[in-house]
């Protein structure tokens, strides 16, 4: 591995022993280094990426408490405050915000991860924006040692939270802030975001007794009340007791490396950026016609109201007149006599 451009993925990891060996292995064997948070894991997940240690794998930092860590709840914000820090302590040009059940690749068959990343550093860049393809099981055949790229082919665009995907960063001198976006996005002064996003494979589920055990007991009873609060952890939200973990593969689209790439490199975030400002000039003419047709609807009631207190006014002297009638009629027989 080259020495003179250097990247490590800062990995947090509970309880996925049987696709973090895969995940560690593709980055190292792409030249970016790793460094590995344990959060307590009670399975072989630190024991599935010792064979990297000192191969790629810098090292292993486990949560206090060892097993019985997992009661301790499930604290995102404690993990992404770390990988901050991380960022400012370890020596590296740049760093990536990456979890255990995820894969990244360059746009380009060509170049790997970190060629890829230095020649964005190259261009002046410093962040690098993914598009993320969840990938679901459609069959129960997945075990432990299954490679799941090859298990797992059809896949599905993330819900419209997790499309944001700025998680690769250029060091800089100023803190990083992962907190503030809840991990989707790193934000730092001068942030320069590459317009082609980067591939990211996301293997979540990996079968039925998988998803039962990762949802129903390792997730959702280990959030936090404070930080659902703030919008976090709402993925498994829809997921009730007894559902099936296994998707029918008609809903879902078969990968194809050559069109996903392509499509990175057409659908660019100069292009999210101009049909967004499409859209937003039309929605600014839509705005300013309701304007328009509002501003012409109060003119005219404007118009009946004053007609209306015009005839008011009219009416009011009418009967006035009227009931003083007798009066004057009065006053005038008293005046002749």
């Amino acid at each position: 591995m080259a020495r003179d451009f250097s990247v490590v993925a800062l990995v947090a990891a509970y309880n996925e022993a049987d696709v973090i060996g895969q995940a560690v292995g593709d980055l190292i064997a792409q030249g970016v280094q790793v460094y590995l948070l344990d959060d307590g894991s009670t399975d072989g997940t630190v024991a599935a990426v010792e064979p990297y240690r000192g191969r790629g794998l810098l090292g292993v930092e486990r949560r206090a408490g060892g097993e019985t860590a997992a009661a301790d709840g499930f604290e995102w914000e404690r993990i992404l405050s770390r990988k901050a820090q991380l960022a400012r302590e370890l020596d590296a040009d740049w760093f990536i915000h990456h979890d255990a059940d995820e894969f990244r690749e360059s746009p380009w068959p060509h170049l790997s991860l970190r060629e890829a990343m230095r020649m964005v550093d190259a261009l002046g860049f410093n962040a690098i924006d993914s598009t993320r393809l969840d990938f679901w099981p459609v069959h129960d055949g997945f075990r432990p040692g299954d490679d799941v790229r090859g298990a797992f082919t059809h896949w599905a665009p993330p819900a419209a939270y997790d499309r944001l995907q700025i998680r690769c960063w250029k060091r800089t001198e100023a803190p990083v802030d992962l907190v503030g976006s809840g991990g989707h996005e790193v934000r730092f002064p001068g942030r320069r975001v590459f317009p082609i996003r980067f591939l990211l494979r996301h293997y979540p589920i990996r079968g039925q007794a998988h998803g039962e055990r990762k949802v129903f007991r390792e997730r959702r009873p280990r959030f936090t009340e404070r930080e659902r609060a703030r919008g976090w952890h709402v993925q498994y939200d829809a997921v009730r007791e007894g559902a099936s973990f296994i998707v029918d593969p008609a809903g879902l689209t078969p990968y194809d490396a050559e069109a996903v790439r392509l499509s990175l490199l057409e659908r660019h975030r100069g292009v999210d950026e101009a049909e967004a400002s499409a859209a937003l000039r039309v929605e600014l003419e839509r705005v300013r016609r309701h304007a328009e047709a509002t501003a012409a609807e109060v003119a005219r009631l404007r118009d009946v109201v004053e007609d209306g207190a015009r005839r008011l006014a009219e009416l009011h002297a009418s009967l006035s007149w009227r009931m003083t009638a007798p009066a004057r009629a009065a006053g005038r027989l008293l005046r002749g006599r």
